[in-house]
């Protein structure tokens, strides 16, 4: 008869050797230790997606996507999925009743096999897709010329000696069509202004898809048919529409540059590896320009961006990185450093109520010596004495004297006193003289000058009779004018000297707000209408209160003043939390063989072929321009990697499904978008295909979707629509996710209904047994103890 073992056996199984093999499998068989792993894994990805701050530190510099690619992830997940191996097959026999949980934890498995697929080959990105392009040809031509189907692109074309002139006045993307074969149909029409070499412009309307329909327009007097009689002017030049297609798309959470020749239309790709997305690096703080309550922390940046593959135009010359912004500006910045005299102030108007505003004003500049619509003066004084010139207020003056009769008026030149040329005489008192103040013209620009005059226009009586003075702000250019004149001054006759009998001065009104700077320092006058209401000295960071509630601060104040174009990194509560990268930029530094140029080069969120594709600013194309030691100019452009796509795309047509209604210039009258899109496969356009928002669809192995669309101006509600964008992925490995997901599923449906109802039947039939006094022979009863105890020893806890 068989013994059962006693619990001295199961101390002596207990007690064999252990090596390493033997605890690491019995950490891997520890439901304790998978426990833990999963809340590591719980706690890695909660940090991840719900404290993004962490995996963008300056240290980590991660995407959600590199996060979660990361070894300490990648460790974790295969850590739990070797324990949760070990566990099933060690601890769970393989029964009907634990059918369940094996499953469960097999479709568990097959989701992470799955999903490292997925992850491990994914790619995503997006692209615009223009709608048309305008094909031009001629005879004489030797090849078409083509050019983008958007408002205000331009293209001239040279045939033989005859220059054309060619653009996109205007799209309609529900142009009607009136012929009784298409009537009550639109299509989309694109309007091209042509200027030939030689007769009046004209405008050919091309309709998408029925070019049967193209036809002239005379401006301003119509249609050509009923002006010249016939269709077309100048039926050798033809027109037409053509697909514009799309051939790459753009990598999501990808840098790349892009360098190409002066000239050139095909950029070359550098990816740049390694740099940083969520911090700001700059070796100083002199690189940039930033806010006094935001303070800049310096970090190095040091990034060599190697050539294109194939090559490219800088394949010479050694390009690095050695900067980045996350979210910046170009903006004018002025320091000391210039050779000559160019006096500069910084300002600032505080309210209460609104915004601060800022002004930078430039002495010598008069274009930009005054700001705040008038209210903010800069003035230049040689010497500090000069002061004592100040206007006592801000109105124009015309001081006038006689000297014979010493006599000296300082006449405001109010609305009362400009009369005109139709206006009374204002005699001056004990003389024999009489004025009347016509017109006034201030800040007149001097021909081959860079200054200005101003002018007050006085007629002068005298006893002798009229003519008519020039009273200039520089007594030198003071002028009496006689015989026939303009009334308003435009064009006198017969210039001379002024009479030496009366004199007279002009000063033009200045602004309320005069900052008077001199060798020795700055001064603020506050002018009111009827006399000076403050007088002081000013530095800088001083604030003035004018008035209650309003206020005025120098920023800056530069004698020498040199000016340059700076980033300017805006503090993060002030920035667009929807900008993305759009406003990031790096500095650049490249070894031209001349030496090491650095420009700041901003962020493009596509490489576009030139400035039509930006389409009047809606895409940013900002390429910045080096000249190498060879005398070749090179254009670079920031962007992200880019990739081909496996069939190129047109777009065929583009529609708004709209509430009762229409479009009228509301998202909230939108009901969905679609695109129509045509593949190139096979050396021709498929059949259009539709794409709408939440309806993607697959073609050559990615997925196609509505990323974005050209919204129509609320001001013309049938233009726009010339392009749509597209978001690009594959979706690798889904179809294990799903099996995976599904074999789940089924395991816990096994787990939790299928069980419990193959567990209740054993125990009826248990109990039925045990009715029917089934006597259990000591051999049955030996060999069930002998399969407990064997079980314990084999699965140590």
């Amino acid at each position: 008869m068989i013994q059962p073992i006693s619990g001295n056996g199961r101390e002596l199984a207990r007690g064999r050797s252990r090596g390493p093999f033997d605890y690491v499998l019995r950490l891997f068989s520890s439901v304790w230790f998978g426990v833990a792993l999963a809340v590591l894994l719980f706690v890695y990805c909660s940090i991840g997606s719900a404290i993004p701050q962490v995996r963008q530190h300056a240290s980590l510099e991660m995407t959600e996507f590199q996060w979660f690619h990361w070894w300490p992830f990648n460790v974790l997940v295969v850590l739990l999925c070797v324990t949760l191996v070990t566990v099933t097959v060690r601890r769970i026999p393989l029964r009907l009743v634990n059918a369940g949980v094996w499953t469960i934890h097999s479709g568990i498995i097959l989701l992470v096999v799955g999903s490292y697929y997925y992850f491990g080959t994914k790619v995503e990105g997006d692209a615009p897709v223009f709608r048309r392009q305008v094909v031009i040809e001629r005879p004489g031509m030797a090849t078409a010329e083509r050019m983008l189907a958007v408002p205000g692109t331009e293209a001239r074309v040279t045939v033989g000696s005859d220059a054309w002139r060619f653009a996109v006045a205007s799209t309609n993307h529900e142009w009607p069509i009136l012929s009784e074969e298409h009537k009550g149909q639109t299509a989309f029409a694109v309007n091209v202004q042509v200027t030939p070499p030689n007769g009046e412009p004209f405008i050919r309307q091309l309709l998408a898809g029925y070019p049967q329909y193209t036809e002239d327009v005379l401006p301003g007097k119509g249609r050509a048919i009923k002006i010249v009689g016939k269709k077309l002017v100048d039926e050798e030049l033809k027109l037409s529409l053509d697909y514009e297609p799309q051939t790459h798309f753009h990598v999501m959470d990808t840098w790349a540059l892009y360098v190409r020749k002066v000239g050139d239309t095909q950029w070359a790709q550098r990816p740049i590896e390694g740099m940083p997305r969520y911090n700001d690096w700059v070796s100083s703080r002199d690189q940039v320009a930033t806010d006094p309550h935001f303070p800049i922390v310096p970090r190095t940046l040091d990034l060599t961006v190697p050539p294109a593959p194939e090559g490219d135009a800088l394949s010479t010359a050694p390009v690095r990185v050695t900067g980045y912004l996350r979210y910046a500006r170009m903006q004018r910045h002025w320091r000391e450093g210039s050779a000559r005299l160019n006096p500069v102030v910084a300002v600032s108007l505080l309210s209460d109520h609104a915004p601060p505003e800022s002004f930078e004003l430039v002495a010598f500049d008069p274009a930009n010596s005054v700001e705040a619509n008038g209210n903010i003066q800069f003035v230049w004084l040689d010497e500090s004495t000069d002061l004592a010139e100040l206007p006592p207020d801000s109105r124009p003056v015309l001081s006038v004297a006689v000297p014979e009769k010493k006599v000296l008026l300082e006449v405001p030149l109010t609305r009362e006193v400009v009369v005109g040329t139709e206006g009374p005489f204002r005699p001056i008192e004990g003389t024999d003289f009489a004025y009347r103040v016509v017109n006034l013209h201030d800040n007149l620009v001097l021909p081959n000058r860079s200054d200005t005059v101003s002018i007050a226009m006085v007629e002068i009586k005298t006893p002798e009779g009229q003519f008519t003075r020039m009273v200039a702000d520089r007594a030198e250019m003071t002028r009496d004018m006689h015989g026939d004149a303009d009334p308003h001054g435009a064009a006198m006759k017969k210039p001379a000297e002024a009479d030496p009998r009366i004199h007279m001065t002009y000063r033009p009104a200045t602004a309320p707000l005069l900052f008077a700077a001199h060798p020795g320092g700055l001064q603020f006058v506050f002018n009111g209408p009827s006399g000076r209401v403050i007088d002081r000295a000013a530095a800088v960071g001083d604030v003035v209160e004018l008035m209650p509630g309003i206020r005025v601060r120098v920023d800056g104040l530069w004698t020498r003043a040199v000016m340059e174009m700076k980033p300017y990194v805006v503090p993060p509560p002030k920035r667009d939390r929807n900008a993305g990268e759009s406003l990031a930029m790096i500095r650049l530094e490249v070894d031209t063989g001349r030496g090491v140029e650095t420009e700041w080069v901003p962020f493009n969120q596509y490489a576009l072929p030139n400035m039509d594709y930006a389409y009047g600013g809606r895409f940013n194309y900002s390429p910045v321009r080096f000249r190498l030691a060879d005398g070749a100019n090179v254009e670079v452009v920031f962007s992200r990697e880019q990739r081909p796509l496996p069939n190129a795309i047109a777009l065929d047509e583009f529609k708004l499904d709209t509430h009762i209604g229409g479009y009228t210039g509301s998202a909230s009258t939108i009901r969905n978008y679609m695109s129509q899109l045509r593949f190139w496969d096979g050396g021709r356009w498929t059949e259009p295909v539709t794409i709408a928002v939440n309806h993607p669809t697959e073609y050559g192995g990615y997925w196609y979707f509505q990323s974005m669309w050209d919204k129509p101006p609320n001001s013309d509600p049938s233009a726009g629509m010339n392009y749509t964008g597209l978001g690009v992925g594959n979706r690798r490995g889904v179809y294990v996710q799903l099996a995976g997901c599904c074999l789940a599923v089924a395991g816990m449906i096994f787990a939790f209904y299928v069980k419990p109802v193959i567990k209740r039947r054993r125990a009826e039939q248990s109990r039925a047994r045990h009715q029917r006094d089934e006597p259990e022979s000591v051999e049955r009863e030996a060999a069930r103890v002998w399969d407990r105890d064997a079980d314990a020893v084999r699965l140590p806890r």
